[in-house]
């Protein structure tokens, strides 16, 4: 049977933590095309990378990492007070409890930096500014608001992954930040071998090819390329700017160091939330449990996040609820048993709570983009033309057809 992205014919969950082994890992997210293989978590066994990686880190002495850390900290501490290290995020619970860490444990003077989400929700601007109001500076950058919208609308129809044009400006804004300020230090929260990322010969370094570029001309932004973006739609270089990343030679030329905090220290994301939540001024979570998952603190900040985890069910099985559950097994904040029933109750769930504002969003004006016509069917986005177009992007051997619906393959049992 074929089968879409470069996903296992067969789906096996693994016997720790249930994370499935059609979850694709991080990548250089400017290569991404409608086409492109996935590279996909490697599995030992029945046992997945995250918990290979997990069970490694149980022999690491934390105090001499704490050592290897300060030590690294004290090659950039400004000598007269000065911003020293660049920390990007959001405000949410992991940005949070780094640059709080930075700054009163470690007396570092770090300088946030954000790149906007597409829809702020409630919650996700609030804990942003109590992230400001509890003592940090922050610069905020927000792409062209019209341009936006037609790349994420794009990513949608072409990938199914309305949420590429804000990973791309995650990844790539903090290092040409760091770049422009001659500030080369930037900490990041957690490593991606955290949740199943190759961690074989894993160093405190960022993957650089995630967010540097040696030729832009080899790019494609929500699966298409740049040169195409500019002839048929007329945007400029400026305006597709923030989606292209660092120059890989101008990012080796400025020394930026790039490292996750979670390589010293023992990441744990829950403690991470009850030490924002006793340290911060005003954090607050949501009052309801976000869609397609139990939680309540993470992943906060945007509307469109909804939809960007549903179409991670649509593609590989995987909705918000499967990631949440493999991470909090773990670190033993649920259990087995527990995940797997709170995967079978909640994965799947559909993006209803936003979607009146996604509908709003995601529309595109076609009498001022004329040219939109040549990419998307149907410039106005409803529920069923996001329906039929993730019909299109379900991998046979993890759906079936019946009666003009689809069911899934791949429940847990």
């Amino acid at each position: 049977m074929n089968t879409y992205y470069n996903l296992p014919e067969e789906v096996k969950y693994c016997k720790y933590c249930l994370m499935s082994n059609q979850r694709p890992n991080m990548c250089a997210e400017h290569y991404n095309t409608k086409d492109q293989k996935k590279e996909i978590i490697k599995f030992h066994g029945d046992v997945c990378d995250a918990c290979k990686f997990r069970s490694k880190k149980k022999d690491i002495d934390w105090k001499k990492k704490e050592h290897e850390f300060k030590e690294l900290l004290d090659k950039y501490r400004s000598k007269n007070g000065s911003y020293d290290v660049v920390v990007p995020g959001s405000g949410g619970k992991d940005s949070f409890y780094v640059a709080y860490q930075l700054k009163y444990k470690y007396n570092m003077n770090p300088i946030t930096c954000t790149f906007a989400p597409h829809i702020y929700t409630p919650v996700g601007f609030n804990n942003f500014e109590n992230w400001i109001n509890s003592g940090f500076s922050n610069y905020k950058f927000s792409p062209d608001g019209d341009v936006h919208r037609i790349m994420t609308r794009l990513s949608l129809e072409n990938i199914l992954h309305p949420f590429q044009p804000w990973i791309l400006g995650q990844k790539n804004f903090p290092t040409k930040f760091a770049e422009l300020i001659k500030i080369p230090l930037i900490v990041y929260g957690e490593n991606p071998a955290e949740y199943g990322n190759r961690h074989e010969n894993i160093t405190e370094d960022m993957n650089k090819e995630w967010f540097t570029c040696k030729d832009p001309s080899k790019i494609f932004l929500a699966g298409y390329p740049i040169k195409k973006l500019k002839q048929d739609l007329g945007f400029s270089e400026a305006q597709l700017e923030p989606y292209i990343p660092i120059n890989e030679k101008k990012f080796d030329d400025a020394n930026i160091k790039y490292i996750s905090f979670s390589y010293y220290h023992d990441w744990h994301p829950q403690k991470n939330y009850y030490f924002t939540v006793e340290n911060s001024k005003n954090f607050k979570t949501s009052s309801e449990r976000s869609v397609g998952t139990y939680t309540t603190n993470a992943s906060l900040d945007d509307k469109v996040d909804d939809l960007h985890y549903y179409t991670s069910y649509i593609k590989f099985g995987l909705g918000r609820v499967h990631y949440d559950v493999a991470q909090e097994i773990r670190l033993g904040d649920i259990t087995y048993d527990e995940g797997k029933e709170l995967i079978n109750r909640y994965n799947g769930e559909y993006p209803d709570r936003w979607f009146d504002d996604l509908k709003e969003y995601l529309s595109i004006n076609p009498n001022k983009h004329p040219n939109i016509r040549k990419f998307i069917e149907n410039p106005t986005f409803n529920k069923e033309y996001f329906n039929n177009l993730c019909d299109k992007y379900r991998s046979p051997h993890l759906w079936e057809k019946k009666n003009n619906m689809f069911i899934p393959k791949f429940r847990i049992t």
